[in-house]
């Protein structure tokens, strides 16, 4: 689990691609491994989670217009922004943990 973690941890440090994905899986590993993300090392991908859960998933998007698609990316791009700092860190935290 934790080796998934930090794969997907380092995916996210080098690229936005799958952001959502990416944050969904971070999100949900870390419930597993805890019982819940919360005051953890995963704690920011369940914030993200929560406030992105209205966004479309990759394989959603064909099924969506091209002006809610324009706004969903607007959102996201802001969100990735936003969190950005609180991203690294916690990815940083997931790999270096791997290796304990």
């Amino acid at each position: 689990m934790s080796e998934e973690a930090a794969k997907i941890a380092k995916n996210l440090l080098k690229s936005d691609e799958n952001y959502l994905e990416n944050v969904i899986s971070l999100w949900r590993i870390g419930n597993e491994k805890y019982g819940q993300c919360w005051d953890t090392e995963y704690h920011i991908f369940g914030v993200i989670e929560s406030e992105t859960d209205h966004l479309p998933l990759k394989h959603v998007r064909p099924n969506c217009s091209a002006d809610f698609l324009i706004k969903a990316d607007k959102e996201l791009t802001e969100t990735i922004q936003y969190y950005r700092t609180d991203v690294i860190k916690a990815c940083r935290d997931i790999i270096s943990s791997k290796n304990v």
